[in-house]
């Protein structure tokens, strides 16, 4: 990430041209050559051979040598290309340090315009396993070829849309600034992941407000989170909680948000009750939350 911020205002507009014209060259080809990058830029071979060199060297673009030679931008680069669009709009102006990092994003501290601290969150599918993305992922559908910076900004827009939606019916989620690329910028929120929460206060009143949550994102907000777990809940110094984590939500229409449903119940009844001894039911909170979104179909059709 330091690479990124570092670059940001050392690169020129050539250079931003250069690296976008292999980031629109990779949505047909895994690595592109010199002539598509003179093409799409609109810059001579001279000056593109010349800055692709110091790309490459800043570790911004991959150098590939096979029957052709070709360029793939690498994480930095895209970090660079995200980060200047969501400067020009003024979104963040200076990266901060790393907040964490999870098995397919990583979060860092960052200021706007008006030196108020945010976060970015920068997707990176495809790290842990690309099958396993494709395999767990609607959005990435049935296309042909696809690469980890596409599956990662599907993943960001996503996440983006979630939030907004749970947004919307006031849930208990951070709220989302803007997106680019790969990379959601939101509100900065402080706490801990409920995995760590040792020292829970009223463990009972927290439980049974994520429970509310869920019930309020299926029922008021028809999405259901679906990959809900102690891992994606931070607690808040003040004991209070935020959902994060949404870019494998599904609409609460889709042919498996049943299913979806109960798994995050029941991945939170199992953890209260190690952890706190708190015994629920999964079924039972499942039942009451589908028959009242059930209830609310039916009064539609009415």
């Amino acid at each position: 990430m330091s690479k990124a911020a570092e670059y940001l205002l050392e690169l020129e507009k050539a250079d931003f041209r250069i690296l976008q014209s292999i980031e629109v060259g990779m949505r047909t080809s895994e690595y592109v050559s010199i002539e598509t990058v003179v093409e799409f830029s609109k810059l001579t071979i001279d000056e593109v051979i010349k800055r692709i060199d110091a790309l490459h060297f800043k570790d911004l673009i991959l150098r590939w040598k096979g029957h052709y030679i070709g360029y793939q931008l690498t994480h930095h680069g895209y970090d660079v290309l995200a980060f200047r669009a969501l400067s020009e709009r003024d979104v963040i102006v200076a990266i901060g340090r790393e907040l964490g990092k999870g098995k397919e994003s990583d979060v860092f501290f960052a200021f706007d315009k008006k030196q108020k601290t945010v976060v970015a969150k920068i997707h990176r599918v495809g790290r842990p396993s690309f099958k396993r993305s494709k395999k767990l992922r609607s959005y990435v559908g049935r296309r042909g070829h696809i690469n980890w910076l596409y599956k990662s900004r599907l993943s960001a827009e996503r996440e983006f849309q979630g939030l907004k939606l749970a947004k919307e019916i006031k849930a208990k989620v951070p709220n989302a600034i803007d997106q680019n690329r790969h990379i959601v910028v939101m509100d900065f929120f402080d706490g801990i992941e409920l995995v760590d929460a040792y020292d829970l206060k009223k463990p009972l009143k927290v439980f049974n407000g994520i429970m509310t949550q869920v019930r309020k994102l299926f029922v008021k907000g028809n999405i259901v989170h679906g990959d809900l777990s102690e891992y994606n809940v931070i607690v808040t110094p003040k004991h209070d909680f935020l959902i994060i984590d949404f870019p494998q939500y599904e609409l609460a229409n889709h042919p498996n948000a049943k299913e979806y449903l109960f798994r995050d119940i029941k991945n939170l009844c199992k953890f209260f009750n190690r952890k706190f001894s708190i015994e629920s039911n999964p079924k039972e909170i499942l039942d009451v939350i589908y028959s009242e979104y059930e209830e609310k179909l039916q009064k539609k059709k009415k």
